[in-house]
């Protein structure tokens, strides 16, 4: 049997406390340390995958954004587990994640989505938006300025033209904001947060792409060429 372990946080006196359980210990994203603070927790973490595939997105992709999804070679995401309790209605829970890019790509955007703890229905995120004057953003990061927030997915993206990355190497900040006792009504809960990096192929990569489809394409029209002579008379 595995045990899921839990980086160690202190529980905070007359505030809500947040903690987050990896689900999958085994690949090379990580959950690497966890500090409590009033009402959230930071979160460090290593997301140092380096398989692609298309991303398959509930929500419009944005212009110059990433298409495709980092992931395990299982093509597994990063996936953990949040728990929550103490929070009162209209509190909001904090949890500010700082992410390093270990995987060989710069990152296009960054996404967020909300899942049940099994990771096979989606949950409906309570996205934080106080009243003016004092707004302040469900979500938000170092990396990028674009942001998307739809009823089960948050993302952070680079404007078209900007030239945003999230390059290799470098530790970036998001922070989400949710008001979570509108989870179920209740002061402690549980749901699933899945993380994903996704990339745009470079033109380098894109040319290599074109090549093997041109190759297949040529192979095919021989193989069709070699069964036309002969099937003709002898």
């Amino acid at each position: 049997m595995i045990c899921l372990s839990i980086i160690g946080i202190d529980a905070k006196a007359n505030a809500g406390v947040i903690t987050l359980v990896d689900q999958n210990l085994a690949d090379a994203m990580s959950i690497t340390g966890q500090t409590g603070m009033t009402s959230g927790v930071t979160v460090t973490e290593t997301y140092a995958e380096s398989t692609l595939i298309p991303y398959n997105s509930l929500v419009p992709i944005q212009p110059d954004a990433g298409h495709y999804a980092v992931v395990t070679p299982g093509h597994t995401y990063f996936d953990k587990v949040v728990t929550f309790s103490g929070f009162a209605s209209n509190e909001i829970g904090l949890m500010t994640f700082e992410i390093t890019n270990s995987t060989p790509y710069d990152w296009s955007d960054y996404h967020f989505e909300i899942w049940d703890t099994s990771f096979t229905v989606r949950e409906q995120a309570p996205w934080a938006f106080p009243n003016p004057p004092a707004f302040t953003s469900p979500l938000v990061s170092d990396q990028f300025t674009g942001l998307s927030i739809h009823p089960n997915v948050g993302s952070l993206y680079s404007f078209p033209g900007s030239g945003e990355r999230h390059e290799v190497g470098v530790t970036g900040i998001y922070t989400l904001r949710m008001e979570l006792f509108s989870f179920a009504s209740s002061s402690s809960g549980q749901f699933g947060l899945r993380q994903v990096a996704t990339v745009t192929p470079e033109p380098a990569s894109m040319a290599i792409f074109g090549i093997g489809g041109s190759m297949l394409m040529y192979a095919r029209r021989r193989r069709d060429r070699s069964a036309s002579k002969g099937n003709g008379p002898i």
